[in-house]
Order: structure tokens, then sequence, then C-alpha cells
């Protein structure tokens, strides 16, 4: 009693673990979706596809998660999105809501935004600035959560592709400075700004 239940080592043994523990779970509603073992075996095969992206720990743990949580057997889709909402946490990502308001706070001045994660970083990148200025929230939640769902399957394939700006930071800030040393300041900040 009490004993754990191992990680199997690779995919395959995983989905039939999964589909074990769904139909354990959620007895009826299994047994109703999957009616025969032609289905089943479809199902288990298209679950495989999509899942294989994801590391054994993670779907293990995001899907424990979700029969925890759920009353209703999860469709694939709902078990994606549970999938990737467990793997953002594990990166330090609250939410994709979290993301997508981190993403509209940065777009004004994305190279100076202290990003808490190339993700995010890179996801708002691919939204494209402006856009994320301009959209109406609930629409540009859609095309951001679209757009973070593909970011998480590049940076599982590659994460070295992602990065963060470097911050644009022209030195600490002084506070009692000269007047000979705030001129200068001023004279620098005129030429950059062409004045």
């Amino acid at each position: 009693m009490g004993e754990k239940i191992k990680i199997p080592n690779n995919h395959i043994e995983l989905v039939n673990l999964i589909f074990a523990q769904l139909e354990i779970t959620y007895h009826n509603q299994f047994h109703k979706a999957f009616k025969d073992e032609v289905s089943l075996n479809l199902a288990k095969q298209l679950w495989l596809k999509k899942l294989e992206i994801f590391s054994l720990d993670l779907i293990f743990e995001a899907i424990d998660e979700l029969t925890s949580k759920s009353k209703f057997l999860p469709s694939l889709s709902q078990t994606l999105e549970g999938i990737k909402n467990h793997y953002l946490k594990k990166e330090g990502i609250k939410s994709i809501e979290s993301a997508f308001a981190e993403a509209c706070l940065g777009s004004d001045d994305p190279e100076n935004f202290k990003w808490s994660h190339p993700l995010v970083y890179e996801t708002a990148k691919n939204f494209g600035w402006a856009d994320l200025r301009r959209s109406e929230e609930k629409i540009g939640f859609e095309k951001f959560q679209s757009l973070m769902s593909d970011s998480i399957k590049d940076y599982l394939s590659d994460a070295s592709n992602f990065y963060l700006p470097e911050l644009n930071v022209t030195g600490e800030r002084k506070t009692n400075l000269s007047q000979q040393e705030q001129i200068q300041l001023l004279d620098k900040l005129k030429e950059k700004h062409s004045y």
C-alpha cells in the first residue's frame, strides 16, 4: 500500500498507463467514449503522436494533476492544454494569462523590459509589438495563446533559439551629479534625441 506508480521509460508505455488511469478514474465516461478496441487503439495512437514532444515526467505530473481536478474525462485538447500549463508553471510562468499581461506591458519598450522568461518574450515578439498594444483583449489573448502553444513546442525541441534581450542600461543612475556632469548628461541626451 502507498507504493508510488513508476513512470514508464517510454511514451508508448506511458500512454497505456494514462489510458488505464483514465479508465479507472472515469470508468463510465471512458467506456462510452471508447466503445471498442479499434476506437481505443486509434485514440492511443493519436495521443501518442501529440504527447511525444513532452518529457515523460512532465506528462505524468500533468495527467496526475488533471485527473485530480477534473470530474469529467478530459479530451486530448484539454490534456494538451493541461500539460502546457503545467510546463509553464515549472518554468516559473504562472499562467498563459499572466504571460499575456506581461507581453502587453512589455510591448511599449520590449528591449528595455525585464522579461520573466524567453518563452514570453519570443511569443510576444512573434505576436508583434504594435499588434499587442492595439489588439482587443479577448482576440489578442486567443492569438497569444495559440502562439504560446507553438513557442512551447519550438522551445522543447531547441531552447537555444530563445533568448532575452540584453537590457539597454546606460550604467548606474547617479543622484548627486556635479553641475558639469549634469550639463554633460543633458548634452548626451540632446544628442541622442536630436534636440
